[in-house]
């Protein structure tokens, strides 16, 4: 038997919502709805269909299990939104953006993504993830390239990352690459780890703050009870539950955790998009 295209049945899954809400930042958008996405070493052409998803370009059995994972489409996210259903504004959030999944992304492309997202916006963050794997990782097909390994990376310079349009984020991401290519930041010990410990963890790296870390935790380990906030969610939270009063951090830290509890990591992310969406939190 050769390779087949297949679809996966997963039908609330939307995966525009889900590539678009601001968690992963290496697809491509093509015509007829059709995305292409890179995760590591792996690519698909994906399409949305009435029942689910499907494969535009024919895949392994090992690159459709990799995407059936990457998607996290296993989940009973139904029974979640029930859960985190908890007011009326956030039961207008869910239901805005119910297709929404937490992908499971390669931990450290994740960690470099989210370096290069800070004080930055999605298509420049696109630009420059994609000139370092063009420029550092391996061919995956004529125009398309992998994504670079810490190894890969380990003796490129600051200033190089600085060619490539990091600017800033050009030390923080030198920082980074040396600990996980020596080992001080280990994928799996992470996911050992309570979530508040793995945050403090990732936080060694030069220029990783909370957020940063927090992403990381959420997109590519599972730690589904981290809340990632910027100013800009911080804004969101206090326009909805505190009627616009100011709040500290750890406020809102607090409040995330005694309305969504153990899956805040997804409310935060319909909170994120619908409140976008509303340019709730953007005076």
């Amino acid at each position: 038997m050769g390779q087949e295209v297949r679809e996966i049945i997963c039908p609330h899954f939307s995966l525009e919502q889900t590539l678009e809400c601001g968690q992963c930042f290496r697809w491509k958008k093509m015509e007829k709805g059709r995305y292409k996405v890179f995760a590591g070493e792996k690519k698909a052409v994906l399409a949305q269909t009435t029942g689910g998803i499907c494969f535009s370009e024919p895949v392994s059995p090992e690159d459709f299990a990799f995407w059936h994972r990457y998607f996290d489409l296993e989940r009973d996210y139904a029974s979640i939104q029930a859960e985190i259903s908890k007011d009326s504004y956030m039961e207008k959030a869910i239901a805005f953006g119910r297709g929404i999944h937490i992908l499971q992304q390669p931990f450290f492309e994740t960690l470099i993504s989210f370096i290069v997202s800070q004080n930055n916006h999605i298509p420049r963050i696109q630009g420059i993830l994609e000139r370092i794997a063009k420029t550092y990782g391996r061919p995956l097909g004529e125009e398309d390239f992998t994504f670079p390994t810490a190894e890969d990376l380990l003796f490129v310079t600051e200033e190089d990352f600085r060619q490539l349009g990091c600017g800033f984020r050009g030390k923080y991401l030198q920082d980074a690459v040396k600990k996980v290519a020596e080992g001080q930041i280990q994928e799996e010990h992470l996911r050992q780890l309570p979530a508040k410990e793995a945050q403090k963890k990732l936080m060694e790296i030069y220029g990783v703050g909370q957020k940063v870390a927090d992403c990381v935790l959420l997109f590519s380990l599972g730690k589904w009870e981290v809340f990632p906030a910027d100013v800009w969610i911080r804004r969101v939270m206090s326009e909805i539950y505190f009627e616009g009063t100011e709040i500290s951090p750890a406020e809102l830290q607090e409040e995330a955790e005694r309305r969504f509890g153990v899956y805040r990591g997804l409310a935060q992310q319909y909170l994120f998009y619908y409140g976008r969406s509303q340019k709730q939190g953007k005076k």
